[in-house]
């Protein structure tokens, strides 16, 4: 059982089991009355006691892992939900969220350098400028049909999709810069009462900003960065990744950033085709490449270094580097590596042997049918066509020969790489439990948030089981035909068949 959390607001607690899909209620106003370590610790163990119908005890022996974000009350060394688990459970693997860990470090480099400050105080200015001004959204609709650009309404630098809303601004600002120069020096050129004296200071602003060298290239070097960490942003934040190939994409991703410096990325190198201009738009100041190239190792120096501190701060990182053989694409060939994972697996055994042996498992054979294992996986990877496999697959053909070593992978499986599941979950709350619908009862929130969280996509959903099943509900309803609903929708040839008995 692995539980995988996010720090709660006074309303709302989020509390989810990987492979057990439990969600603790909505609304825990009578469950959780502060936000305190040991008021989450019991509204944890309280919803699981009811959820899952174990006692407090099993609750501990069965637990293995514990995700949330970097919060104190939830990571706190000394009294925080996590140390008050290892309390109860030792043996415990916790981890700081990865997605957020990547975007404080990208946070602390704002912070710490005047470019990026200036810059992302630069785009916030943009944003707000259109956000609270519909004349001005109208306005940069007509400039963007003038300059023949799809209008796009800027976008904040940051939100609930962390460094891909970033990005996301990052474009919308390019994609649209001939426009928002065409506004910018209207406004900056108006006379009369056509625009207000506060409206054209800012354009002015704006356009004297946008319009210089430095501003523009540096500008989209960060787009460059950001392009290269919202991906592997992306990757954090979906379960099918596990916690150390996640710590090694990262830093693999520190080699990249510093290959940036030598070699300029997309945004960049289209920039400095012609550095007199930029999109039609003719730039000002002296910024030669010197400059330019100091200032983009100055700017990823900082960011490696607030990466570095936030990729070593956790406590587990050997377990989670030890990890990156979940990731079967990751897997080298088989005749390069003959002792691949071999010290990675003897560490997890070591570490989580004493709860598998409460499960039952033969922790002394696991290194040996390891090596079992990996003829399996190399097997199924050898078929023809070449098809990457998947973990169900080495499941189902290994769980005779490999039952132990399964058993370690599949607690490995539970383990959370980040808190992304808890965010959504909290999103959905807000869309759910809107001010109109407060009245919703907890159980009716916890099923309307199960149906959304893990329902299949509506492509893939077939409605037939459930519409017999609802016809055969109630009593008062006429059947389809004097045969059983089943037999009848046998006989039909198609669907408007179905759907004309009705």
């Amino acid at each position: 059982m692995q539980m995988n959390l996010d720090k709660p607001s006074s309303e709302a607690t989020g509390t989810s089991a990987t492979l057990l899909s439990l969600f603790a209620r909505s609304d825990a106003k009578d469950s959780l009355e502060k936000s305190t370590a040991d008021h989450i610790l019991n509204a944890i163990v309280l919803a699981l006691e009811k959820g899952l119908q174990m006692t407090k005890q099993t609750i501990f022996t069965k637990l293995v892992g514990f995700g949330s974000d970097g919060a104190s009350v939830m990571i706190g060394c000394k009294s925080g939900v996590s140390t008050c688990l290892k309390g109860e459970q030792p043996l415990l693997f916790t981890l700081h969220c990865m997605a957020h860990r990547l975007e404080l470090g990208f946070k602390g480099i704002i912070g710490a350098n005047s470019f990026m400050s200036t810059f992302t105080e630069l785009l916030f200015a943009i944003y707000n400028f259109y956000h609270s001004s519909a004349l001005n959204r109208e306005n940069l609709k007509s400039s963007c049909a003038a300059a023949g650009v799809k209008f796009l309404a800027p976008s904040r630098d940051g939100g609930t999709r962390w460094l891909p809303h970033t990005m996301l601004a990052l474009k919308k600002l390019w994609n649209i810069y001939p426009a928002l120069m065409q506004h910018f020096e209207q406004l900056s050129i108006a006379t009369g009462a056509s625009v207000s004296t506060d409206s054209q200071a800012k354009a002015k602003g704006f356009l004297k900003k946008l319009s210089s060298k430095r501003t523009i290239l540096l500008g989209l070097f960060v787009t460059d960065v950001v392009d290269t960490l919202h991906t592997v942003s992306l990757a954090i934040q979906s379960p099918c990744y596990s916690p150390g190939y996640i710590i090694k994409t990262l830093k693999s991703t520190l080699n990249t950033l510093q290959a940036l410096t030598e070699r300029p990325g997309h945004y960049l190198t289209s920039a400095l085709k012609d550095e007199s201009s930029f999109m039609g738009v003719p730039l000002s100041g002296k910024y030669d490449a010197v400059q330019l190239k100091a200032d983009m190792k100055c700017l990823v120096d900082g960011l490696t270094a607030q990466l570095e501190v936030r990729l070593g701060e956790n406590g587990s990182d050997e377990i989670t580097s030890a990890m990156h053989f979940l990731s079967l694409h990751s897997w080298p060939h088989q005749t390069e590596d003959a002792t691949f994972g071999n010290q990675d697996v003897a560490l997890l055994q070591r570490h989580f042997g004493p709860i598998l042996e409460n499960c039952g498992v033969d922790a002394s054979v696991v290194q040996t049918e390891w090596d079992l294992l990996k003829d399996v996986v190399y097997s199924l990877k050898a078929k023809v066509p070449p098809k990457e496999p998947e973990w169900v697959d080495v499941f189902k053909k290994a769980q005779d020969s490999c039952p132990n070593v399964l058993q370690l992978v599949d607690l490995l499986l539970s383990l959370p790489a980040s808190s992304a599941d808890c965010e959504r979950g909290f999103s959905l709350t807000k869309v759910i439990k809107s001010d109109w619908r407060r009245r919703l009862r907890d159980t009716m929130v916890t099923d309307l948030m199960t149906i959304q969280l893990h329902s299949p996509e509506i492509a893939d959903f077939d409605p037939t089981p459930f519409i017999f099943r609802w016809k055969g509900s109630c009593k008062c309803r006429l059947s389809l035909c004097s045969k059983s609903s089943s037999e009848s929708y046998d006989e039909m040839e198609s669907d408007d068949e179905m759907i004309d008995a009705f």
